[in-house]
């Protein structure tokens, strides 16, 4: 019989909204999660059949009233679990073009902070180490071998 090549698959995504006048970025502190509590960036699952650019514009909407454009994708984030036997796929994007008047979601408190204010002990599980990827000039990737887990950048040869 031949290896099955298909498995279960979550498809979540993040987005980054920069405020470029104000040197600050776009946090929410998401009360249902179930990773550590912290500062991170808009984002949720991608429905059925939805495309993943399509999501992240919904997702942004949902969350902070804003309506986002000009998405720059910076990379994906995976995570395993293997008692369930599935992954979680996140894509993470970027953009500072945004149009509409910031209004509090269901999902959690949202608000603007300058980028440097984020750090290890005030965000979300694993958030640094997307936030690495969310500030590189290029797209780059990262995994973990457990759901929520820490993850670990993938090398990504013939960039700094």
């Amino acid at each position: 019989m031949p290896l099955s090549r298909t498995e279960p698959v979550e498809l979540v995504n993040m987005c980054m909204v920069i405020n470029e006048a104000a040197q600050e970025v776009l946090v929410e502190d998401k009360t249902d999660v179930a990773w550590k509590f912290g500062h991170t960036f808009p984002g949720g699952h991608v429905e059925p059949g939805e495309p993943v650019s399509d999501a992240m514009i919904r997702e942004v909407f949902e969350e902070t009233g804003l309506t986002v454009s000009q998405l720059e994708s910076c990379g994906t984030v995976e995570w395993f679990d293997k008692d369930e036997q599935y992954r979680k796929i996140g894509f993470l994007y970027r953009t500072s073009h945004y149009t509409g008047k910031l209004k509090q979601g269901d999902e959690g408190r949202i608000f603007w902070l300058p980028l440097t204010d984020l750090n290890t002990s005030n965000t979300a599980e694993s958030f640094m180490e997307m936030l690495a990827i969310f500030t590189k000039p290029h797209a780059i990737d990262a995994v973990s071998s457990e759901m929520n887990g820490a993850l670990k950048l993938t090398p990504n040869e013939g960039h700094d």
